[in-house]
Order: structure tokens, then sequence, then C-alpha cells
């Protein structure tokens, strides 16, 4: 079971370290870190360069085909672990105080991690059983269903239906991630505007 989900212990483990760090940070200032003061900067930003490393270092590996800089399968695996730990920094960032284009922001980061997960249950849950399937399929009588003799359904019905899933998946999950960063980068500038220049 580890050796499946071990990039989602490992983000569970960092998760714990970093709400174990935060905590204790608060029990010694007895408030929040507020987002303009530097710990809740630091969350923030590093946060936000983990969903960037999400958006962009799996997408670009996965288009190399003949790139030799690790497999993709531990490209993804990479994926899911900043794609679970950056936004949680993010939430951590604004100290439970949602309002205007944070507001916007956490809500659109809640919304993408969910989408994400789904995503990850169709990409490594669906096509593996459809797999399988078919395989087992190979030496069955034609006309013998995924199930056996007079099953209803076909390997190829199965295979089409989660191509499909997975193209109605991108077609949410990516211009959701797109317009995440967008808000989010107006955010970023809206905040050094506000807290260098107009002091």
């Amino acid at each position: 079971m580890f050796s499946r989900n071990k990039e989602l212990w490992f983000a569970l483990a960092a998760i714990v370290v970093i709400t174990a760090g935060y905590s204790a940070f608060t029990a010694a200032a007895g408030l929040l870190p507020p987002a303009s003061q530097l710990l809740g900067h630091g969350i923030g930003i590093l946060g936000f360069v983990l969903m960037l490393m999400t958006e962009t270092l799996y997408t670009l590996r996965k288009r190399a085909k003949s790139a030799r800089w690790g497999r993709v399968s531990s490209w993804l695996r990479f994926h899911i672990f900043t794609g679970l730990v950056g936004p949680y920094m993010v939430l951590l960032h604004p100290a439970m105080r949602f309002r205007g284009i944070a507001a916007a922001v956490t809500l659109l980061t809640v919304v993408v991690v969910a989408s994400g997960v789904v995503g990850r249950y169709i990409y490594t849950r669906v096509p593996r059983t459809v797999e399988v399937r078919v395989m087992g399929q190979a030496a069955a009588p034609p006309g013998a269903g995924a199930g056996g003799p007079g099953g209803a359904a076909l390997p190829a019905a199965r295979v089409a239906a989660a191509r499909k899933g997975l193209a109605t998946w991108r077609a949410v999950h990516v211009p959701l991630t797109f317009v995440l960063f967008i808000i989010a980068f107006v955010h970023i500038v809206g905040a050094v505007y506000y807290a260098t220049l107009l002091r």
C-alpha cells in the first residue's frame, strides 16, 4: 500500500511537520502568523512556488517524449506531492483572514486540489482496471464481455469511457488551474504594491 501511494504519505508527513511548526509559532507568539509578516509571507511564497512546480514540471516532462530526466510516473508522484503540500501552505498564508482576492484564491485552491484528487483517481485507478480486464480478455472467446461470457461491458467500451472521463476532467481542471494562477498573480502584485510602494 505504501509503495503505491507513497507520494500521499510523504505529502501527509510534510503537512504534519508544517502544521507542527506553524502551531509552535502560534503558541509562542499568541497569534496566527500575519500574512504581511515574515513567516506569513514565507509560507505563502514557498507554497506558491510549489504550486508553480506542480503546474509546470510534470507537464514539461510528459511532453518531452525523448527526455531522460526521470520517469513520467516519478514526476507524476512529485506532481501530486507538490500539488497537496503547496496549496496547504497557501491556505495557511492568510492566517484565517479570507477577504477580497485572497478569498477567491483560497476558494479556487480548494476546488483545484479537489479536482486534482479526482483526476488522480481517474488516471491511476480506472486505466489500470481497464488494462487488466483487456488483458484478461486476450484468451476469451469472441463476444465475451469483461465479466465473462454474456458480460454486458466490452473492454473497448471501458477504454473509451476511461478516455472520455480523463478528457472531461482535463477540460475542467486545466482552465480552473489557469484561472487560479491568474488570480494568484493579481493578488501577489497587489500585495507587493500595497506593502512596498504605498509605504
